[in-house]
């Protein structure tokens, strides 16, 4: 039960997650300045949702343990 939450979160996640950096919601993104982290606004955004999306599949597989 608790693989399937957490099978049922990723693919929630990972829907918000194509939502996000599609074109007319990263243009909201767009500003050249301020910059985070010495990187623009867009980048910055893009490689935020890189780095959550690598969190949650790997904690989707250390859910999963040894079902093989």
């Amino acid at each position: 039960m608790k693989s399937r939450w957490r099978a049922s979160f990723a693919v929630g996640f990972f829907i918000v997650y194509c939502v996000a950096v599609m074109w007319p919601v990263a243009s909201w993104f767009a500003e050249p300045k301020p910059l985070i982290g010495g990187l623009p606004v867009p980048l910055a955004w893009s490689i935020l949702w890189i780095i959550l999306g690598f969190v949650v599949l790997i904690g989707l597989e250390c859910s999963r343990g040894d079902r093989e």
